[in-house]
């Protein structure tokens, strides 16, 4: 078979559990994780890894930053053989602890790639036994672990960060009536593009900043916090199942 135009790989090469990462770097450490751990294809940002864990296979795929490359990421991987992909990686809170977890139970669809698979009226939520595993992974593990309503942008200056650039804030106001309590930049496309594909979908992330007022982790707290979101990201992939 031809491998595939941006992932470069063929259905043998990935596995139906899927960890979907925006920084090529986190596949080494993810690689590092991982019995059997090995780079498997590498084109632009798209880096693809994988391995097992306790005997299960894992694939974990990088897509740089954003809707659009993530879009095609995910579309791939549900080509060639993806059944559950997990966004693994950073979000901004509004007002949350430096480092804690964040499962989104839904976002805000604010971004424009996912309106090109379904319209605004179709909710971008997880999947509920994928999320339940999640979030049970987390908090078992001992991590602060938040659930709640998330906001996806495409735009990280104007949007999100534009304290970064003398702009001032975000729209808290608004965010703040709609109960969201982080953003980033993919989770509303992954929950709208998994409806449409009928696979499994799940955003879990790291705090690694606030909006307000606006702060930055330190290096050490979020390399642990991320080492231990990918374990309890492998557990909760490790418990999903795709039936009630």
């Amino acid at each position: 078979m031809t491998k595939s135009l941006y992932l470069r790989c063929t259905p043998g090469d990935i596995a139906e559990r899927v960890l979907l990462t925006g920084d090529p770097a986190r596949i080494e450490r993810i690689v590092g994780m991982m019995d059997g751990g090995q780079i498997i294809a590498q084109n632009r940002e798209f880096l693809v890894a994988s391995g097992s864990v306790k005997g299960l296979p894992f694939t974990a795929i990088s897509s740089g930053i954003g809707a659009p490359s993530a879009a095609i990421a995910i579309e791939e991987a549900a080509q060639l053989g993806a059944k559950a992909v997990v966004r693994v990686g950073t979000m901004m809170g509004i007002g949350l602890p430096m480092g804690c977890f964040v499962l989104s139970s839904g976002a805000a669809r604010f971004e424009g790639t996912s309106s090109a698979y379904l319209p605004a009226a179709f909710p971008a939520v997880p999947d509920w036994l994928l999320a339940q595993t999640l979030l049970e992974a987390g908090r078992a593990a001992g991590w602060e672990t938040r659930a709640g309503i998330t906001a996806t942008y495409d735009a990280f200056y104007p949007s999100m960060a534009p304290a970064l650039v003398g702009r001032g804030l975000p729209d808290l106001e608004l965010l703040r009536s709609g109960q969201v309590i982080a953003l980033d930049m993919e989770t509303s496309l992954l929950y709208t593009l998994a409806l449409r594909l009928g696979i499994a979908a799940a955003s879990f992330c790291v705090v690694t900043n606030n909006a307000d007022p606006f702060e930055i982790i330190d290096a050490g707290l979020r390399e642990k916090t991320e080492e231990g979101l990918i374990h309890a990201v492998f557990d909760g992939l490790a418990r999903w199942s795709r039936t009630p």
